[in-house]
C-alpha cells in the first residue's frame, strides 16, 4: 500500500512540474495554440514521456487509477497557484490539497485501509452539488460585485477563510494520523481486534477531532470564496450531518468501550457547541463503530 501512496505523491508534482509552464489563467487558458504549446513549455516529447512515467508505469489497474486520481488533483492544486492571489485560485489549491492529503493521511496512518475511495473525490451525491452551488454563487458575486473580488475587504476576508481551512486541514490530519488503525472514512460494522479508545494528544481537547477539522474546513472554504449564502447552508448542513454522526457513533462507542467512553465524555467535549453526543443509557452488544 505504501507503493501506492509514493507513486501518488509522484504523479500529483509531476502534474505541478509538467504543466508549470502552461497559461493556465483565466483569460490564457483557452488560447493556448501548437505554436506557444511549443515555446513556453517542456519539450511535447519530453513532457508526454514524464507523464507517461508517473501513469503508465508498469502497475495493476488500481495503482493506475491511484495514481491518474492524483495527477488531476496535482494539475487543479497547479491551476490554483497560477490563479493567486485570487481568491478562487486559493480555493481550488485548498480543495486539490485536501482531497490528496486524504489519500496521504490514510495510506500513512491506515495502510491497510487505503484504497480509491480514500481521496473522497467521489464523497457522494449531495457533496458534489454543495460544490456546484458554492461554484455557482462564486460567479455569481464576481459578476454582481466584481470590485469586492480585489479590495482590500475581500482580500482580508479571503485570507480568514484559509486559516480557517488551514486549521481545519492541520486538526483532521493530525487525528487521522494518531487514530491510526482506529479511523477509517465508514463507520465499520465489526469491531477490530486492536480497536482501542485514542484519548491523548489531539483527542484530550476534543473527542472528534476529525469532524471538528472538517466542519472548519468546510466553512472555512466559503470564506475564501466570499459566498455568505453557501456560509451559511454549510455550517447548518455540517452541523446537522456531525450531529447525527456523532451521536451513532458514541452509541456504538459506548457499546464497545462502556464505562471507559463515559469516563471520556464527562472529561472532553464533541469539539463542536452545541453537539453533545449520544447521552442515552448505556448499552450493550452493539457492534458498529468507526473512532
Amino acid at each position: 500500500m505504501l507503493r501506492q501512496v509514493k507513486l501518488s505523491m509522484l504523479s500529483f508534482f509531476l502534474a505541478i512540474i509538467i504543466n508549470f509552464t502552461l497559461p493556465l489563467k483565466y483569460g490564457e487558458l483557452f488560447s493556448i495554440s501548437l505554436d506557444n504549446l511549443s515555446l513556453q513549455t517542456l519539450p511535447l516529447t519530453l513532457k508526454c514521456k514524464l507523464i507517461e512515467m508517473s501513469l503508465l508505469l508498469p502497475m495493476t489497474k488500481e495503482n493506475k487509477l491511484h495514481s491518474f486520481t492524483a495527477y488531476c488533483l496535482g494539475f487543479v492544486f497547479l491551476l490554483g497557484l497560477k490563479n493567486l492571489p485570487t481568491s478562487y485560485g486559493i480555493y481550488l489549491i485548498v480543495l486539490a490539497f485536501f482531497h490528496f492529503s486524504e489519500y496521504v493521511a490514510t495510506g500513512v496512518g491506515n495502510p491497510l485501509n487505503l484504497s480509491w475511495d480514500s481521496f473522497l473525490v467521489n464523497h457522494s451525491v449531495p457533496y458534489w452539488v454543495a460544490m456546484t452551488v458554492s461554484w455557482a454563487e462564486h460567479l455569481a458575486w464576481a459578476w454582481a460585485t466584481p470590485s469586492l473580488h480585489v479590495s482590500p475587504l475581500g482580500g482580508a476576508v479571503t485570507r480568514l477563510g484559509l486559516a480557517v481551512c488551514v486549521l481545519g486541514e492541520a486538526v483532521r490530519k493530525m487525528a487521522m494520523l494518531q487514530a491510526g488503525r482506529n479511523f477509517n472514512h465508514l463507520v465499520q460494522s465489526q469491531k477490530a481486534a486492536d480497536h482501542r479508545l485514542v484519548t491523548s494528544g489531539v483527542y484530550s481537547l476534543c473527542r472528534h477531532p476529525s469532524y471538528v477539522g472538517w466542519f472548519f474546513w468546510s466553512v472555512g472554504t466559503q470564506t475564501v470564496l466570499l459566498n455568505p449564502v453557501c456560509f451559511l447552508l454549510y455550517a447548518y448542513v455540517s452541523f446537522t450531518f456531525f450531529s447525527e454522526r456523532i451521536y451513532v457513533e458514541e452509541y456504538t462507542l459506548i457499546s464497545f468501550f462502556g464505562q471507559e467512553y463515559r469516563d471520556y465524555q464527562a472529561r472532553v467535549g464533541t469539539g463542536i457547541p452545541g453537539i453533545p453526543g449520544y447521552e442515552g443509557p448505556p448499552v450493550w452488544g452493539d457492534s458498529r463503530s468507526q473512532h
